[in-house]
């Protein structure tokens, strides 16, 4: 049998997300909460006895910043990747739902009725974003080797992607799966003969 191990990691909390403000591709740091968050998380990973083969990481700092706490403990340099950014937010990027309501509200229904095909204005569809997960994540299935682990830092977008088309192999059960929170993590075990993805733990 040919597994590759997969660890999904959702970076920590930021300031912005603690105020509820849909967070794409600006780029914000960590805060206290967020850190702590993925101390913990190490330190689980550390208890599970998981040997981390390579990291990848979202090149935002939130993320890069939770690969890097990672990364110290396992002895592993963190790989920025553009592809694993969260949804592209466009002009919303910083707004709360509240706030997008007030402004643009034709086009927030639009978005919310049909996300998939719908983008924030000088922002990207779910179709979009699922692309480049897919064509990125396809690459490293294929060139990986047997018994290899992967940790991947991203964001709550970009998982939810990942558990709904390759995992439940369908994208349109994006809104139904059950997602990851802020320093929080999912190992799945991908059978590079069968093509199979099974989810393992969360942690």
């Amino acid at each position: 049998m040919t597994i590759t191990r997969l660890i999904l990691v959702r970076h920590g909390e930021t300031d912005e997300n603690s105020y509820h403000y849909y967070l794409g591709h600006y780029d914000a740091e960590l805060n206290d909460k967020g850190r702590k968050q993925l101390r913990v998380l190490t330190s689980k990973l550390k208890n599970k006895g998981e040997q981390i083969d390579v990291i990848y990481s979202s090149d935002l700092s939130r993320a890069n910043e939770s690969a890097r706490m990672i990364g110290e403990e396992f002895q592993v340099k963190p790989l920025p990747v553009f592809s694993l950014r969260e949804l592209n937010f466009g002009d919303w990027d910083c707004k709360t739902y509240e706030d997008i309501k007030l402004d643009d509200q034709n086009q927030l229904e639009m978005w919310v009725n049909n996300p998939y095909k719908t983008a924030p204005p000088n922002g990207e569809s779910l179709l979009q974003l699922g692309e480049r997960i897919d064509n990125w994540l396809q690459q490293i299935c294929s060139t990986k080797g047997r018994n290899e682990t992967i940790l991947i830092v991203s964001h709550g977008g970009p998982i939810r992607w990942i558990l709904s088309k390759w995992v439940m192999g369908d994208s349109n059960e994006f809104w139904k799966v059950e997602g990851v929170g802020h320093g929080k993590g999912i190992i799945i075990d991908f059978d590079q003969q069968t093509g199979i993805f099974t989810i393992v733990d969360r942690l």
